[in-house]
């Protein structure tokens, strides 16, 4: 039997490794996609933390007895920052999408909790820190909610931009999925850390619990990337109209100048501020302002809006 849940576990990586491959090639080449977030580094980032949980997860269920419980328990501190990790990539992703600016405050508080966290379980795997199990239990179960709790808020804050900015109702399903299995992750993996630190045994059957959890995920993840890149490519087989002739139709529509127009047009390849500013030969401020005075000709505050506008190819009535 455990055979079998351990060739599964090996295709649930494999799952994995595609969705991240196939995103990267996306954005790597910079392929057309309905869904601009997925070509983002944020999303390159996400999926190769899942990744890279799915390894640890193999290493501590499958082979944790021949790597020892040393070598296991370090592997257990390193998936606790990796907690950290996703939380803040999964913010990252969900600005990204509303393209908001990033700001200090986040990156330094999830880089604080990382640190105590990292400190934490260190000193006490290393036998530096001495103190009872349910001192240990109530710390790290404190120290593992904060990330869960910042993801949390950040989402009640963000939900009404994306219901705003968002026409597809798949986008905002994937957001609310992603938050809830993170919440859902950080529970089970801190469960699973207590479970090999302690004398308590909080959960059986957790070999059995990760396949199908992790199987289920990943297949999400590597349909939500390969949905994004068919979807586009059967539209465009579909349009009748030109990319070129809808943007030029839209610059005369909206009086949008040249140097607008070939920003708009950048903006439809997936590229960001610094990409076009590489690419016009300008400085990224110059190009947030003609980006900016876009955005108020078509008459939209941000860039998922604009990208709706231009690829859409209708004027507003």
């Amino acid at each position: 039997m455990i055979e079998v849940v351990q060739l599964c576990y090996i295709f649930t990586i494999l799952i994995a490794i595609s969705a991240f491959s196939l995103q990267y090639l996306a954005r790597r080449k910079n392929l057309a996609v309905t869904n601009q977030f997925i070509k983002g580094r944020m999303a390159t980032l996400f999926l190769a933390l899942i990744l890279l949980f799915n390894v640890c997860d193999f290493l501590i269920l499958f082979l944790g007895s021949t790597l020892g419980s040393a070598s296991t328990d370090w592997i257990y501190v390193v998936e606790n920052v990796l907690e950290v990790a996703l939380a803040y990539v999964l913010i990252g992703m969900e600005r990204d999408y509303l393209d908001t600016e990033e700001r200090k405050g986040p990156a330094a508080f999830f880089a604080v909790i990382a640190a105590v966290i990292f400190w934490t379980d260190t000193t006490y795997t290393a036998g530096i820190m001495i103190t009872s199990e349910t001192v240990y239990t109530a710390v790290m179960v404190v120290l593992n909610l904060l990330p869960v709790l910042a993801v949390a808020v950040f989402s009640v804050h963000s939900r009404r931009s994306l219901m705003a900015v968002s026409r597809k109702s798949l986008t905002e399903g994937y957001f609310v999925i992603y938050n809830l299995v993170f919440i859902f992750l950080c529970v089970v993996a801190t469960v699973s850390i207590l479970d090999s630190r302690t004398t308590v045994d909080y959960v059986g059957n957790d070999k059995e619990i990760y396949v199908v959890f992790w199987f289920l995920f990943n297949l999400l993840n590597f349909f939500l990337v390969w949905r994004s890149c068919q979807t586009v490519e059967e539209s465009v087989q579909a349009e009748t109209e030109t990319p070129e002739a809808v943007l030029n139709r839209l610059a005369e529509g909206y009086h949008l100048s040249q140097r607008e127009k070939e920003i708009a047009g950048l903006l439809c390849k997936g590229k960001n501020n610094n990409d076009i500013a590489a690419d016009l030969f300008l400085s990224p401020n110059t190009v947030k302002v003609h980006t900016s005075n876009l955005y108020k000709k078509l008459g939209v505050k941000n860039r998922v809006q604009a990208l709706q506008v231009l690829r859409g190819g209708n004027l507003e009535e």
